[in-house]
């Protein structure tokens, strides 16, 4: 019997704690609001100091802060426009269609006793091993670089880039 006393007095003491708990949480965050807000409306408040604004003007500066002589204008002298002559036409050249080969650049190689790198590159379906500055069928391999080939053919350069197989 004593155990069912026991028991009955903890069930009410956990639940009056934990009512207070509640109450402090939900019921008197509310009305602890509701005074202040009535406090606050009810006085006229007014702050004892004035903002003033803060206000400056930007200037441009004309010398530079990095030289430390005095920059000098120059002059600009007009002269009389000349008397136009005539002129001779210049007929324009005309442009030959040249069609380049199909080039694939596929790396190149660098000995430890060569000058010049040995350069693979593929032109029409053919493979090539050929040193910088050698002529393939009118095309000129001028420099190479690990991305990129830069030829000339007929008088015209162009920059190949390397296939990343």
């Amino acid at each position: 019997m004593r155990k069912k006393y026991l028991n009955s007095v903890l069930i009410i003491l956990l639940v009056v704690i934990w009512g207070a708990v509640i109450y402090k949480y939900f019921g008197k965050s509310s009305s602890i609001n509701d005074t202040m807000g009535n406090d606050l409306a009810s006085t006229n408040y007014k702050p004892k100091y004035t903002i003033t604004k803060d206000t400056f003007l930007l200037e441009i500066v004309n010398k530079t802060p990095f030289k430390a002589s005095k920059i000098v204008k120059k002059k600009v002298i007009q002269t009389k426009p000349k008397k136009t002559t005539k002129k001779n036409v210049v007929k324009p050249v005309k442009k030959i269609n040249m069609t380049w080969p199909d080039i694939s650049y596929h790396g190149f190689v660098k000995g430890k006793n060569k000058s010049t790198r040995l350069i693979l590159l593929k032109i029409d379906n053919r493979l090539y091993r050929k040193r910088e500055s050698q002529t393939i069928n009118n095309l000129t391999l001028i420099k190479a670089y690990s991305d990129s080939l830069v030829v000339s053919f007929n008088s015209t350069k162009k920059t190949i880039q390397k296939i990343h197989d």
